[in-house]
Parts: C-alpha cells; structure tokens; sequence
C-alpha cells in the first residue's frame, strides 16, 4: 500500500469530506469580498481554479460573480487531473449557462506551469494533445445537460493517468483540454475562445485551494504551484492561496494518535517570506501580500448524533475528516483501525469541543495595476 497520501486517490474521502463540512461554503464567502473589488478589464472576466475538485466552489464563486458583473462575459478556466472530479465538475455547469450565457469554460488535466497556455511543455504528449470544443445548443438547463452528460466517453478515454518516470508522481497520459460555451453567444464570445497556439492566458481571480500536498517542502510548493499562479495574474489580479493551518480539534485528534505527525509544515508568513527572498525583485515590487488569515470551518452535526452520546455516524465522520484534512496514509489509518482506540479519541475531543472544528488559512497576493 503507498505511503503517500493523495487527494485524487479515494474518491470516497473526499466526498464524504465534502458533504460533511461546509468548508467550501466558508471559503466561497471569504472569496466573495475579494470579488466585490475585481475590476474586470476587456474582453471579459477571467478566472482560474487551479484544482477544481468536484466543482463545488467554483459554482458558488460563479454565481457571486454574476451577481456582481451580470452582464460581463466570463472565461473560466479549471485545471484538473482526476477524472471523476471533471465529471462532477461539468455536471454541475448546465445551471451556470443558463444563468450567465455569455461564459466560456475551459477544463485541462495540464501541469499548473501548463495549464493557462492549454500546452504541454512534453514535446512528444503534446503532439498527441486533444482539445475538444463542446458548443451547447438550446437555452434549457435541462438542454444543456443532455449534451454535457455525453462528454463522459471522451472523458474516459482522453483524462487517464499514468506515473511519472522521474519521480512517481501521477501525471497525464495526454494532455487534453475541454471547452464549452453555448452555441447562441458564439458571435459575442470569439474573442475570447481561446485557442491551442500556446497563448498564455492571465487571470483576474486566481483560486487555489489545498493546490498542494501540505507536507512537500516550501520550496516545491513555490516551485510548481504559487510561482506559476502569481505569473498567471494580469495587471489587479489576485491570487486566493488556501491550505489547511492545524492548531483545531481535527489536529487533536491526529496528535493524540499519532504524535509524531506533523501534517501542516507551511504557515503563510513563511511562504510570504519564502516568495519575498528568492523571486526577482522586478517581480516582488509588482505585488500586494496580504496579510494571511485563519478562517475556521465545521464538521456537520446532525442534532440525533450528539442527542443521546456521541453516534456510530459521528465517529466515522469525524475520523474521515481528521485523516484527510491531515493527509494521513491509508496504511497508517488501517493500522489504527485494526487496534480500534480511534473512536475513543473521538469522543473525547467532541465532547470537549462540542462538535469538530478545523482551521485553513488564506494567503492573498495581488498583482499591481
């Protein structure tokens, strides 16, 4: 069994995460006052999800956004490798084109240094790369759903995963983007279709939530994910970084059980500080660093789970949460659940907090007009 932890890896973590905390609800209302100050230049709103997971955030980052600039055209941009969460991702987009009709959306499996030119630096994968257009006929959700829907065969064929030879990291096996935008506003969204040419693309909003492993050094975390987002912004962009802080009841329980686990290695000043020392200083004086914040977010409690003790349901979900937020290995958690101490602990920090609770912290940058 792999020692290392991934998010894609157990898609049922995830969701059980995500159905189980209102994480991504915190997180889309923090975003909301960052999108209040966009200023969105011509042709069109720009935004990138750099990790779409199952597109929950994105839909509510959507919406505020149409509600701010109704009438702007949006060209959304999301980077994702795993498969399942593509699917669920475009599930959820029939209601987005009917809300806001002059949108593009664009979907790639591409590296985070490759994803905003929709172009992979492997000269032999990109000669193989697949880019489909999806124009969606009709004005119905219910239209619109029907044609997404039947993007699953070419999903499954052109969104597979293979193992890097140099270091054993998941990667594409071809590079492959999506793009989709109804057929009826094809005339007023040309200029904004992007096109397989390499063009680098910037971004006026910048999400990046848990982008990242959070025990690779700070150094990687720059290198391949922070770095190519900041030189993604345009002129006023902001870059929305987010990742789990620890210092909560979650990481109590991870401390009781295993006390040599330190799963929340990099703190936002420290890769503030990181940024500001090994950037180029023509690059550091063109950007805002904010100060980072710690925002708290809550494991779901139904009122019969804590009524008469602490419920079966309760236990399993907070033991979910703790180890994925914490990015524990499946080797480590079966090793725990076979001595059967866990659901003791549980208990004990439940009852101590009244429920489960866990911190992220955002770190905000922006580019300079």
């Amino acid at each position: 069994m792999r020692e290392e932890f991934r998010f894609f890896d157990n898609r049922q973590k995830y969701l059980l995460f995500v159905t189980t905390t209102n994480e991504k609800n915190i997180i889309a209302e923090k975003i909301s006052a960052t999108i209040k100050s966009l200023k969105p230049k011509k042709p069109a709103l720009k935004i990138f999800d750099a990790g779409l997971g199952d597109g929950t955030l994105l839909m509510s980052i959507l919406r505020k956004c149409h509600n701010e600039f109704p009438t702007i055209p949006f060209l959304v941009f999301g980077k994702e490798l795993s498969l399942e969460d593509v699917r669920l991702s475009i599930e959820k987009l029939a209601d987005r084109f009917v809300e806001h009709p002059n949108m593009v959306f664009v979907v790639s499996n591409l590296h985070y240094t490759e994803a905003t030119s929709l172009r992979s630096k492997n000269i032999d994968k990109n000669k193989n790369a697949n880019f489909e257009i999806l124009k969606l006929k009709g004005k119905s959700s219910f239209e619109f759903n029907s044609q997404l829907s039947q993007l699953d065969e070419m999903l499954k064929k052109n969104w597979q995963v293979e193992n890097n030879p140099k270091n054993g990291n998941p990667t594409y096996a071809k590079p492959s983007s999506i793009v989709i935008y109804r057929d009826d506003h094809d005339f007023i969204l040309d200029k904004i279709i992007p096109k397989t040419d390499g063009t680098q693309n910037y971004f006026d909003l910048i999400i990046a939530s848990q982008p990242y492993r959070s025990r690779i050094p700070t150094e990687q975390k720059i290198k391949y994910v922070v770095k190519p987002m900041i030189e993604s912004l345009d002129k006023g962009g902001k870059l929305v970084l987010v990742h789990s802080y620890g210092d909560d009841p979650g990481y109590e329980i991870i401390n009781k059980i295993w006390p040599n686990e330190k799963p929340f290695p990099s703190k936002g000043n420290e890769i503030i500080t990181y940024l500001k020392t090994n950037l180029k200083n023509s690059v550091i004086n063109n950007l805002i660093f904010n100060e980072p914040e710690i925002v708290k977010y809550n494991l779901r409690v139904l009122p019969n789970e804590t009524k008469n003790g602490i419920a079966t349901s309760l236990i399993f979900s907070s033991w979910n949460a703790a180890t994925y937020v914490a990015q524990i290995s499946d080797d480590k958690i079966l090793e725990k659940e076979r001595e059967g101490n866990y659901p003791e602990f549980i208990r004990t920090i439940i009852k101590k907090y009244n429920g489960l609770w866990f911190n992220d912290e955002i770190i905000q940058i922006e580019r300079k007009d």
